[in-house]
């Protein structure tokens, strides 16, 4: 009987292993012409060489990497980046000049040159071995599930941290996928910003999502030809933003249970990069980060009614009622002080 036993296991474990050989030769054959977009907008980070090493050095195939880098920042950094077969565009923008992540993300976008792949990141991340091949055999496992090819896999990442010793330590304090959960499901349009926590979902599977983080964005290419980023979002609300426009176009938003990469948490430490607010950069400007806010909140307000904002416009394949209800979303107008109906 535990004969019996020992040759079962053993020929579902040859099985098994036959059909991951299988599976492994189909991905990484259909990766040898698969190429990889990656954004980066970074504001005087000086993470960002890190974070193109640290992509090239972890990815299985490098060589089929492009990077597309929109560094606004006094000092430019290109000569820094490592150079080989893989593509790197780089734009410097003085920081005085910049108009905000968004503005800067939309520029990162026009980089892009036709790569079956695109991958949104921040400036400070870090990533696990393989971590090319994981995302697409994610997003492709996804799609294929789903019967959607517009699919986009995107959460907050976990975190890394930099040692006293310059080491680096990974934070992955569970094995579940992480989501993205709302304070409120409850929006005004007077402030339309929504505010989201990431949380352990105590499950071991990809799961349906309504928002995107702007920090980890994996999905097609073509996606920055259908949903460009819209430079004149600033930073809060983007990513409601981005979210709203793919869904109403068709898109679905997936968080993955395979994350193979980190982001480097600000705690405003003397040694970390600014941001685009500080009053060190904001009072050398003609305009002020609260306008760039105020007016981001406006074009906020108007997509959530369905009206029109150029190219940046929600979609005809979903209504924004139908993501409201998907995500169950209420709205509050605070003028009238009644919960309205956006068709």
């Amino acid at each position: 009987m535990a004969m019996a036993s020992t040759i079962c296991s053993a020929l579902v474990w040859a099985r098994f292993t036959c059909c991951q050989i299988k599976s492994d030769a189909f991905i990484f054959s259909s990766m040898q012409n698969k190429k990889i977009f990656i954004s980066i907008a970074s504001f005087c980070d000086p993470m960002i060489t890190f974070t193109v090493k640290s992509a090239l050095e972890k990815a299985r195939y490098p060589h089929r990497l492009s990077f597309g880098i929109v560094d606004q920042s006094l000092k430019s950094v290109e000569s820094e980046v490592p150079a080989g077969a893989w593509r790197v565009a780089y734009i410097i923008v003085d920081p005085r000049h910049s108009r905000g992540v968004s503005w800067a993300r939309a520029l990162a976008m026009t980089l892009y040159s036709g790569e079956d792949y695109f991958l949104q990141i921040d400036s400070h991340t870090c990533f696990d071995r393989n971590w090319d091949i994981t995302l697409i055999d994610t997003m492709e496992t996804i799609s294929h599930n789903s019967s959607n090819k517009k699919v986009i896999i995107s959460t907050r990442p976990f975190a890394f941290e930099i040692q006293p010793d310059g080491g680096i330590k990974k934070v992955r304090f569970t094995a579940c996928t992480l989501k993205l959960v709302p304070k409120s499901n409850f929006i005004d349009l007077s402030d339309p910003v929504m505010l989201f926590s990431c949380e352990n979902s105590r499950e071991m599977k990809d799961i349906p999502g309504f928002q995107v983080s702007a920090a980890f964005l994996f999905t097609r290419g073509h996606f920055v030809e259908e949903i460009p980023y819209d430079p004149f979002m600033y930073f809060h609300g983007e990513e409601q933003n981005i979210s709203i426009r793919a869904y109403t176009h068709g898109w679905d938003i997936w968080h993955p249970n395979r994350m193979p990469l980190y982001h480097l948490y600000k705690k405003r430490n003397a040694n970390e990069a600014p941001l685009h607010w500080d009053r060190s950069f904001d009072e050398r400007r003609g305009e002020k980060w609260a306008s760039f806010r105020s007016r981001a909140n406006v074009r906020l307000e108007k997509l959530l009614k369905g009206e029109p904002t150029g190219i940046y416009s929600v979609g005809s394949a979903r209504s924004v009622h139908q993501y409201l209800n998907f995500a169950k979303f209420r709205i509050n107008d605070r003028s009238t002080d009644k919960t309205i109906s956006i068709e």
